[in-house]
């Protein structure tokens, strides 16, 4: 008899950006409960890791790790530093002069991202770079892998099965390991699941992904165990042939999940065949069984879901409490696919498949209307790949007619006679306050290649009547596309540093090519060559040999020159205002509190203004948790040798998830070593500075110590030479831009004058 109740868990894993929910589980979560599944309940294991990670007592856990596996000593004996030590030299020091001051800080900068302090810019920096340093303890503690608030890596390999397998056992450098063991595998026992789905949409989730499956197969033998997502609508197939992949998985699903998840509830609740869930490949452990016990089966495409008739998503179980945002911004898909579809780089309507379908306007504003009324959200960021003009003209109306009274920010294409100047005001006055449009590159030549259908002055010309409209324009852009020169790189540069009045952001990538793209299936008129690697059987990105233009290592270096420009020349990208960049939404809820572009960056440029002349009359008095450390080499020439190309390539940020063992021996031969050269490594969690970090010469100490010390009084500076007062009130105003030293009430310390005991005025806020 079969039982009528039907546990199904939904999780998605880490990790994944902690500031919004993740839209995919709660599409399907609404979709099963329509369908009459009720017992589903759907867990965001990415933010629960993060919350837990970052807490006092896990870093005093991570410290005491850290202090255990990498001691200084190890370093200290060593009469040059190689390149091979340099990451493992960087985790250590960093931990143990930060380690005290984060434990204390840690759990006051997560208050100040849930709460109102969070629009404080004084608050909001020092804050998330506290959590920063905190995932930077964490990652200490488990190194050599990295865990980051954007980006999960391992020193596996996470294009080979094998390496990806074994991440999975590894219990030192694997932080979730003991994570799921404590905090999600009891619940999940004693619930015991019948059905568990995996949302992996992002490369650094994969392994995290399998191990919870490895260990939910290992204690609930009877719990089917799925996964579907972006990243496995790419190498699924390959994923499902690798040997010893059935430890972890029972199937995987392709393209959206609504119509297979309950196909395949209901198959394993009335005891049917797999066979006919659609979009399914799965294990067959039957007595057709063949490989290592298991027989791989891949089922017929899966029937697509029609969007309007798809439920409003079901965000219930999901802790936004939890989210590092002081307000949620919830998720929600206008349309699945790519209405253009041509771009050559592009292969997101490939896999997400299949076609491409909208909802209506209307259907839209009602869904919207709703998640508003049921969890008090009035900030969303609309899922699309691009914007159809159609939707341009009609979304607006639809949301104004339903008062839906929300905010909002999506992708968009460039599309001119729909972003007109009177269509954007429209746009506005429907709540939209942020829109990123694909402008890759300002070489027509180039968006010829790929396809893009537009010109740069085309698309100049949308972003002018949206940021006259007060939307705030991203470009999203690319270096290194086949052929690009150094030459067009720099023009594309200068295009946007040109109009840097226009676009607020430029989301830059380095190009690169993954085997389902139109420039994978033929390189020939991009003059490329492809890097297959015969081992990599999870492979995904290729390397290439191009015939003309720039190497990938040149892209590299051109996309660092792009990004000085940009923190040069973008209010936004100066200084730690570039957190406002790195945080989704947490600039977009400024623009949705009434703050315009124009204002944001105003208020962004005065604070940089303001940090660099910080330090300019004292008195000081040392920031709270300051700390020193004596060290071997220096901790400022190693981060120079570990941010060269060679080096970033091993963990390349725009692949999540990937590490290269070819780019790291590539880079220890080519990388010289660090002589000794004792420095002194200070720092102070939570200051409102430039740095918290700041490496000085040991001769320093004294002077350090002084000026920090609430007893040095005025007598003791009219004691030293006139040339020793100007170098301490210069070395004083250095400490106190990187934010180690602070305002008090203590001697005034100027370069030339004599000191005076005046009591000094608070520094002013941005």
């Amino acid at each position: 008899m079969i039982s009528t109740t039907f546990p199904i868990d939904l999780v998605f894993p880490p990790q994944g950006h902690f500031t919004q929910p993740y839209l995919a589980l709660p599409c399907i979560q609404a979709w099963l409960k329509a369908h009459g599944h009720d017992d589903v309940r759907l867990t965001d294991a990415s933010v629960l890791a993060y919350d837990r990670f970052l807490s006092a007592d896990y870093l005093a856990r991570a410290a005491r790790r850290v202090d255990e596996s990498l001691p200084l000593e190890r370093f200290r004996g060593l009469d040059e530093l190689p390149f091979a030590e340099m990451e493992a030299y960087r985790a250590a020091v960093e931990s143990a002069v930060a380690k005290d001051a984060l434990i204390g800080s840690i759990d006051a900068a997560k208050a100040v991202l849930r709460g109102e302090d969070c629009f404080d810019p004084d608050r909001y920096a020092p804050a998330v770079r506290t959590l920063y340093h905190g995932l930077r303890l964490v990652s200490a503690a488990h190194f050599p892998s990295v865990l980051t608030p954007h980006n999960f890596t391992m020193a596996y390999a996470n294009d080979r099965s094998a390496e990806v397998l074994a991440a999975t056992l590894d219990r030192a450098a694997n932080p979730f390991v003991a994570f799921y063991e404590e905090e999600l595998l009891p619940a999940l026992v004693a619930r015991r699941p019948r059905l568990l789905g995996l949302s992996v949409i992002y490369g650094s989730q994969l392994i995290p992904a399998l191990t919870l499956g490895r260990l939910v197969k290992a204690a609930l033998p009877h719990c089917h165990v799925t996964a579907g997502g972006g990243f496995l609508a790419y190498i699924g197939k390959k994923l499902m042939a690798a040997p010893g992949l059935d430890a972890c998985l029972d199937s995987v699903v392709f393209w959206e999940g609504e119509g297979p998840l309950l196909a395949l509830a209901d198959a394993l609740k009335t005891g049917r065949s797999l066979g006919e869930v659609g979009s399914l490949t799965w294990f067959d452990r039957g007595e057709r069984a063949t490989r290592g016990g298991v027989r791989t089966v891949e089922n017929a495409p899966a029937h697509p879901v029609r969007l309007d008739d798809a439920p409003v998503p079901d965000f219930e179980g999901l802790p936004f409490e939890l989210y590092f945002s002081p307000e949620t911004v919830l998720p929600y898909d206008v349309n699945r696919g790519c209405y253009y579809g041509e771009c050559t780089f592009c292969t997101l309507p490939t896999v997400i498949g299949p076609g491409y379908r909208t909802r209506q306007a209307d259907t839209i504003a009602r869904q919207v209307v709703e998640l508003r009324d049921r969890h008090g959200a009035r900030h969303f960021n609309f899922i699309t790949d691009c914007m159809p003009p159609g939707m341009i003209r009609d979304l607006p109306d639809a949301l104004l007619a339903h008062e839906a009274d929300i905010t909002w920010w999506s992708d968009a294409r460039v599309e001119p006679r729909a972003y007109t100047a009177d269509g954007a005001r429209r746009l506005y006055e429907a709540g939209c306050r942020k829109l990123l449009f694909g402008f890759e590159t300002a070489t027509p030549r180039l968006l010829k290649l790929m396809k893009k259908g537009q010109s740069a002055r085309a698309t100049l010309e949308v972003a002018r009547n949206c940021a006259a409209a007060d939307i705030s324009v991203t470009f999203y852009a690319m270096v290194g596309f086949p052929s690009e020169t150094k030459e067009e790189a720099g023009a594309t540069l200068a295009f946007l540093l040109e109009n840097a009045d226009v676009v607020r952001e430029v989301s830059l990538q380095t190009f690169h090519i993954d085997e389902v793209s139109e420039i994978y299936r033929d390189p020939s008129p991009f003059g490329l060559t492809m890097l297959d690697d015969p081992e990599a059987d999870l492979q995904l990105y290729h390397d290439y040999v191009a015939e003309e233009g720039m190497t990938q290592e040149e892209a590299a270096v051109a996309f660092e020159e792009m990004m000085a420009g940009f923190r040069a020349h973008f209010p936004i990208f100066a200084g730690d205002n570039i957190y406002y960049f790195m945080q989704k939404s947490h600039y977009f809820l400024h623009l949705a509190r009434g703050v315009t572009p124009d204002e944001f960056a105003a208020r962004c440029r005065e604070r940089a203004e303001h940090l660099e002349a910080v330090g300019g009359d004292g008195p000081w008095r040392a920031a709270d948790g300051l700390a020193t450390l004596e060290l071997p080499f220096s901790y400022t020439a190693t981060l120079k040798t570990l941010a060269h190309p060679l080096a970033r390539a091993i963990r390349p940020d725009f692949l999540t998830g990937r590490y290269s063992e070819e780019a790291s021996a590539r880079a220890r031969a080519a990388l010289a070593s660090l002589p000794r050269n004792p420095r002194l490594l200070a720092y102070a969690a939570g200051a409102a500075g430039a740095s918290e970090v700041v490496e000085l010469s040991p001769q320093a100490e004294p002077a350090l110590s002084a000026l920090a010390d609430p007893r040095c009084d005025a007598a003791w500076l009219a004691r030293q030479e006139p040339a020793d007062r100007a170098s301490l009130a210069a070395f004083a105003q250095r400490l106190a831009r990187a934010g180690l030293l602070r305002a008090g009430e203590r001697a005034v310390l100027t370069p030339h004058g004599a000191p005076s005991t005046a009591s000094a005025s608070p520094v002013p806020h941005s």
